[in-house]
């Protein structure tokens, strides 16, 4: 009994079977689940006084689960982001166990009633459009690095790529001829198109000429300075360095900490202040809901500053009559005759 209780071979076939066969989750899905369910298991350990071969589906109780998030809190100082992320993940277990072996589901129950954690929804950050252009200015296209750097952030100005979705281009994944655009996997394995500008086109095509291969190939679109594709963090560092610079002449710049998903929200700013509808913009950023894209509306105090002045021609002028008693002339004698 204990041999079928054990915990290994369901969480073995919910990463192969489930995760990677049936629902086809990315691979970076699989590795957060992955490093949730490592440190959770090390927790469950400690506390249940077992070793890992040893833990049973009993052990991992929503008990355990919460006191799991309290030790990510205190413990390990997460935030509440990480936090969801974790808890988010086992919840995905527990669905997939309750829906697999029945004899669980009053504590699968027990567990996806363990809420998420509500925090405060911080202001986006995004960069004006003289900002924009005092970056691109600084950086220096006779040189190579310059050359790939440029085209970089053209790229995530134009299409409002994530990270990762940026780091892992191909060349071919880029359309050189009319109409140009750019196929990027986005998050849950979905695709979608973006149109480039003919300035992105031309950085790209100036980046590559430097590498010495085709349009056509099947390689990194970028690299570092040993050839490899670039990483998350190659990203997050050249941006840092090239805000950096541009931030001696441009002090504003110096305020802000301008990452990669900066650009991101930059680019659907611009869009939105352009006039460009939200359905559209959804689709370029790649959200699977609008109401992410609603997110945007709430920042731009340009709109709703405009906002304001459209809604005070709508209301009625206020009188500066005075008082009805200041101006009727027989309540006036009445009160000096008190």
């Amino acid at each position: 009994m204990a041999q079928s209780n054990n915990i290994g071979l369901p969480i073995r076939r919910f990463f192969e079977d489930h995760l990677v066969s049936q629902r086809g989750v990315s691979p970076n899905t699989v590795l957060s689940y992955r490093d949730t369910f490592k440190l959770f298991l090390q927790f469950a350990v400690e506390r249940c006084r077992k070793s890992c071969t040893d833990l049973t589906v009993d052990d991992l109780s929503d008990r355990l689960v919460r006191q799991f998030l309290e030790h990510l809190d205190s413990g390990r100082k997460n935030g509440t982001g990480t936090r969801n992320v974790r808890l988010a993940a086992i919840h995905a277990f527990f669905r997939y166990l309750a829906a697999t072996d029945p004899r669980y589901i009053a504590q699968c129950q027990a567990i996806l009633a363990v809420p998420f954690k509500q925090h405060a929804r911080h202001v986006l950050g995004y960069l004006e459009k003289e900002e924009v252009q005092h970056i691109f200015r600084h950086i220096d296209i006779q040189q190579v690095q310059g050359r790939r750097d440029d085209a970089l952030l053209r790229l995530l100005y134009n299409s409002g790529a994530r990270a990762q979705e940026a780091v892992d281009l191909n060349v071919n994944h880029v359309r050189f001829s009319r109409p140009y655009y750019v196929l990027i996997h986005g998050k849950g394995q979905r695709e979608r198109t973006c149109p480039l500008w003919d300035e992105t086109i031309q950085a790209f095509k100036a980046t590559i000429e430097d590498r010495h291969i085709r349009q056509s190939d099947n390689v990194p679109l970028f690299v570092n300075a040993r050839g490899e594709r670039l990483t998350r963090y190659g990203l997050r560092y050249l941006i840092a360095q090239r805000v950096a610079a541009a931030a001696e002449t441009c002090p504003s710049l110096s305020t802000k900490t301008v990452t990669p998903h900066t650009f991101r929200h930059t680019t659907a700013m611009h869009l939105l202040q352009s006039g460009v509808d939200l359905n559209m913009i959804r689709s370029w950023l790649g959200h699977t809901s609008i109401e992410t894209t609603n997110l945007y509306i709430e920042i731009d105090l340009e709109m709703k500053q405009k906002t304001l002045q459209a809604s005070e021609k709508l209301l009625p002028k206020i009188s500066k009559k005075g008082p009805s008693w200041q101006r009727d002339p027989s309540i006036l004698e009445w009160l000096r005759t008190l």
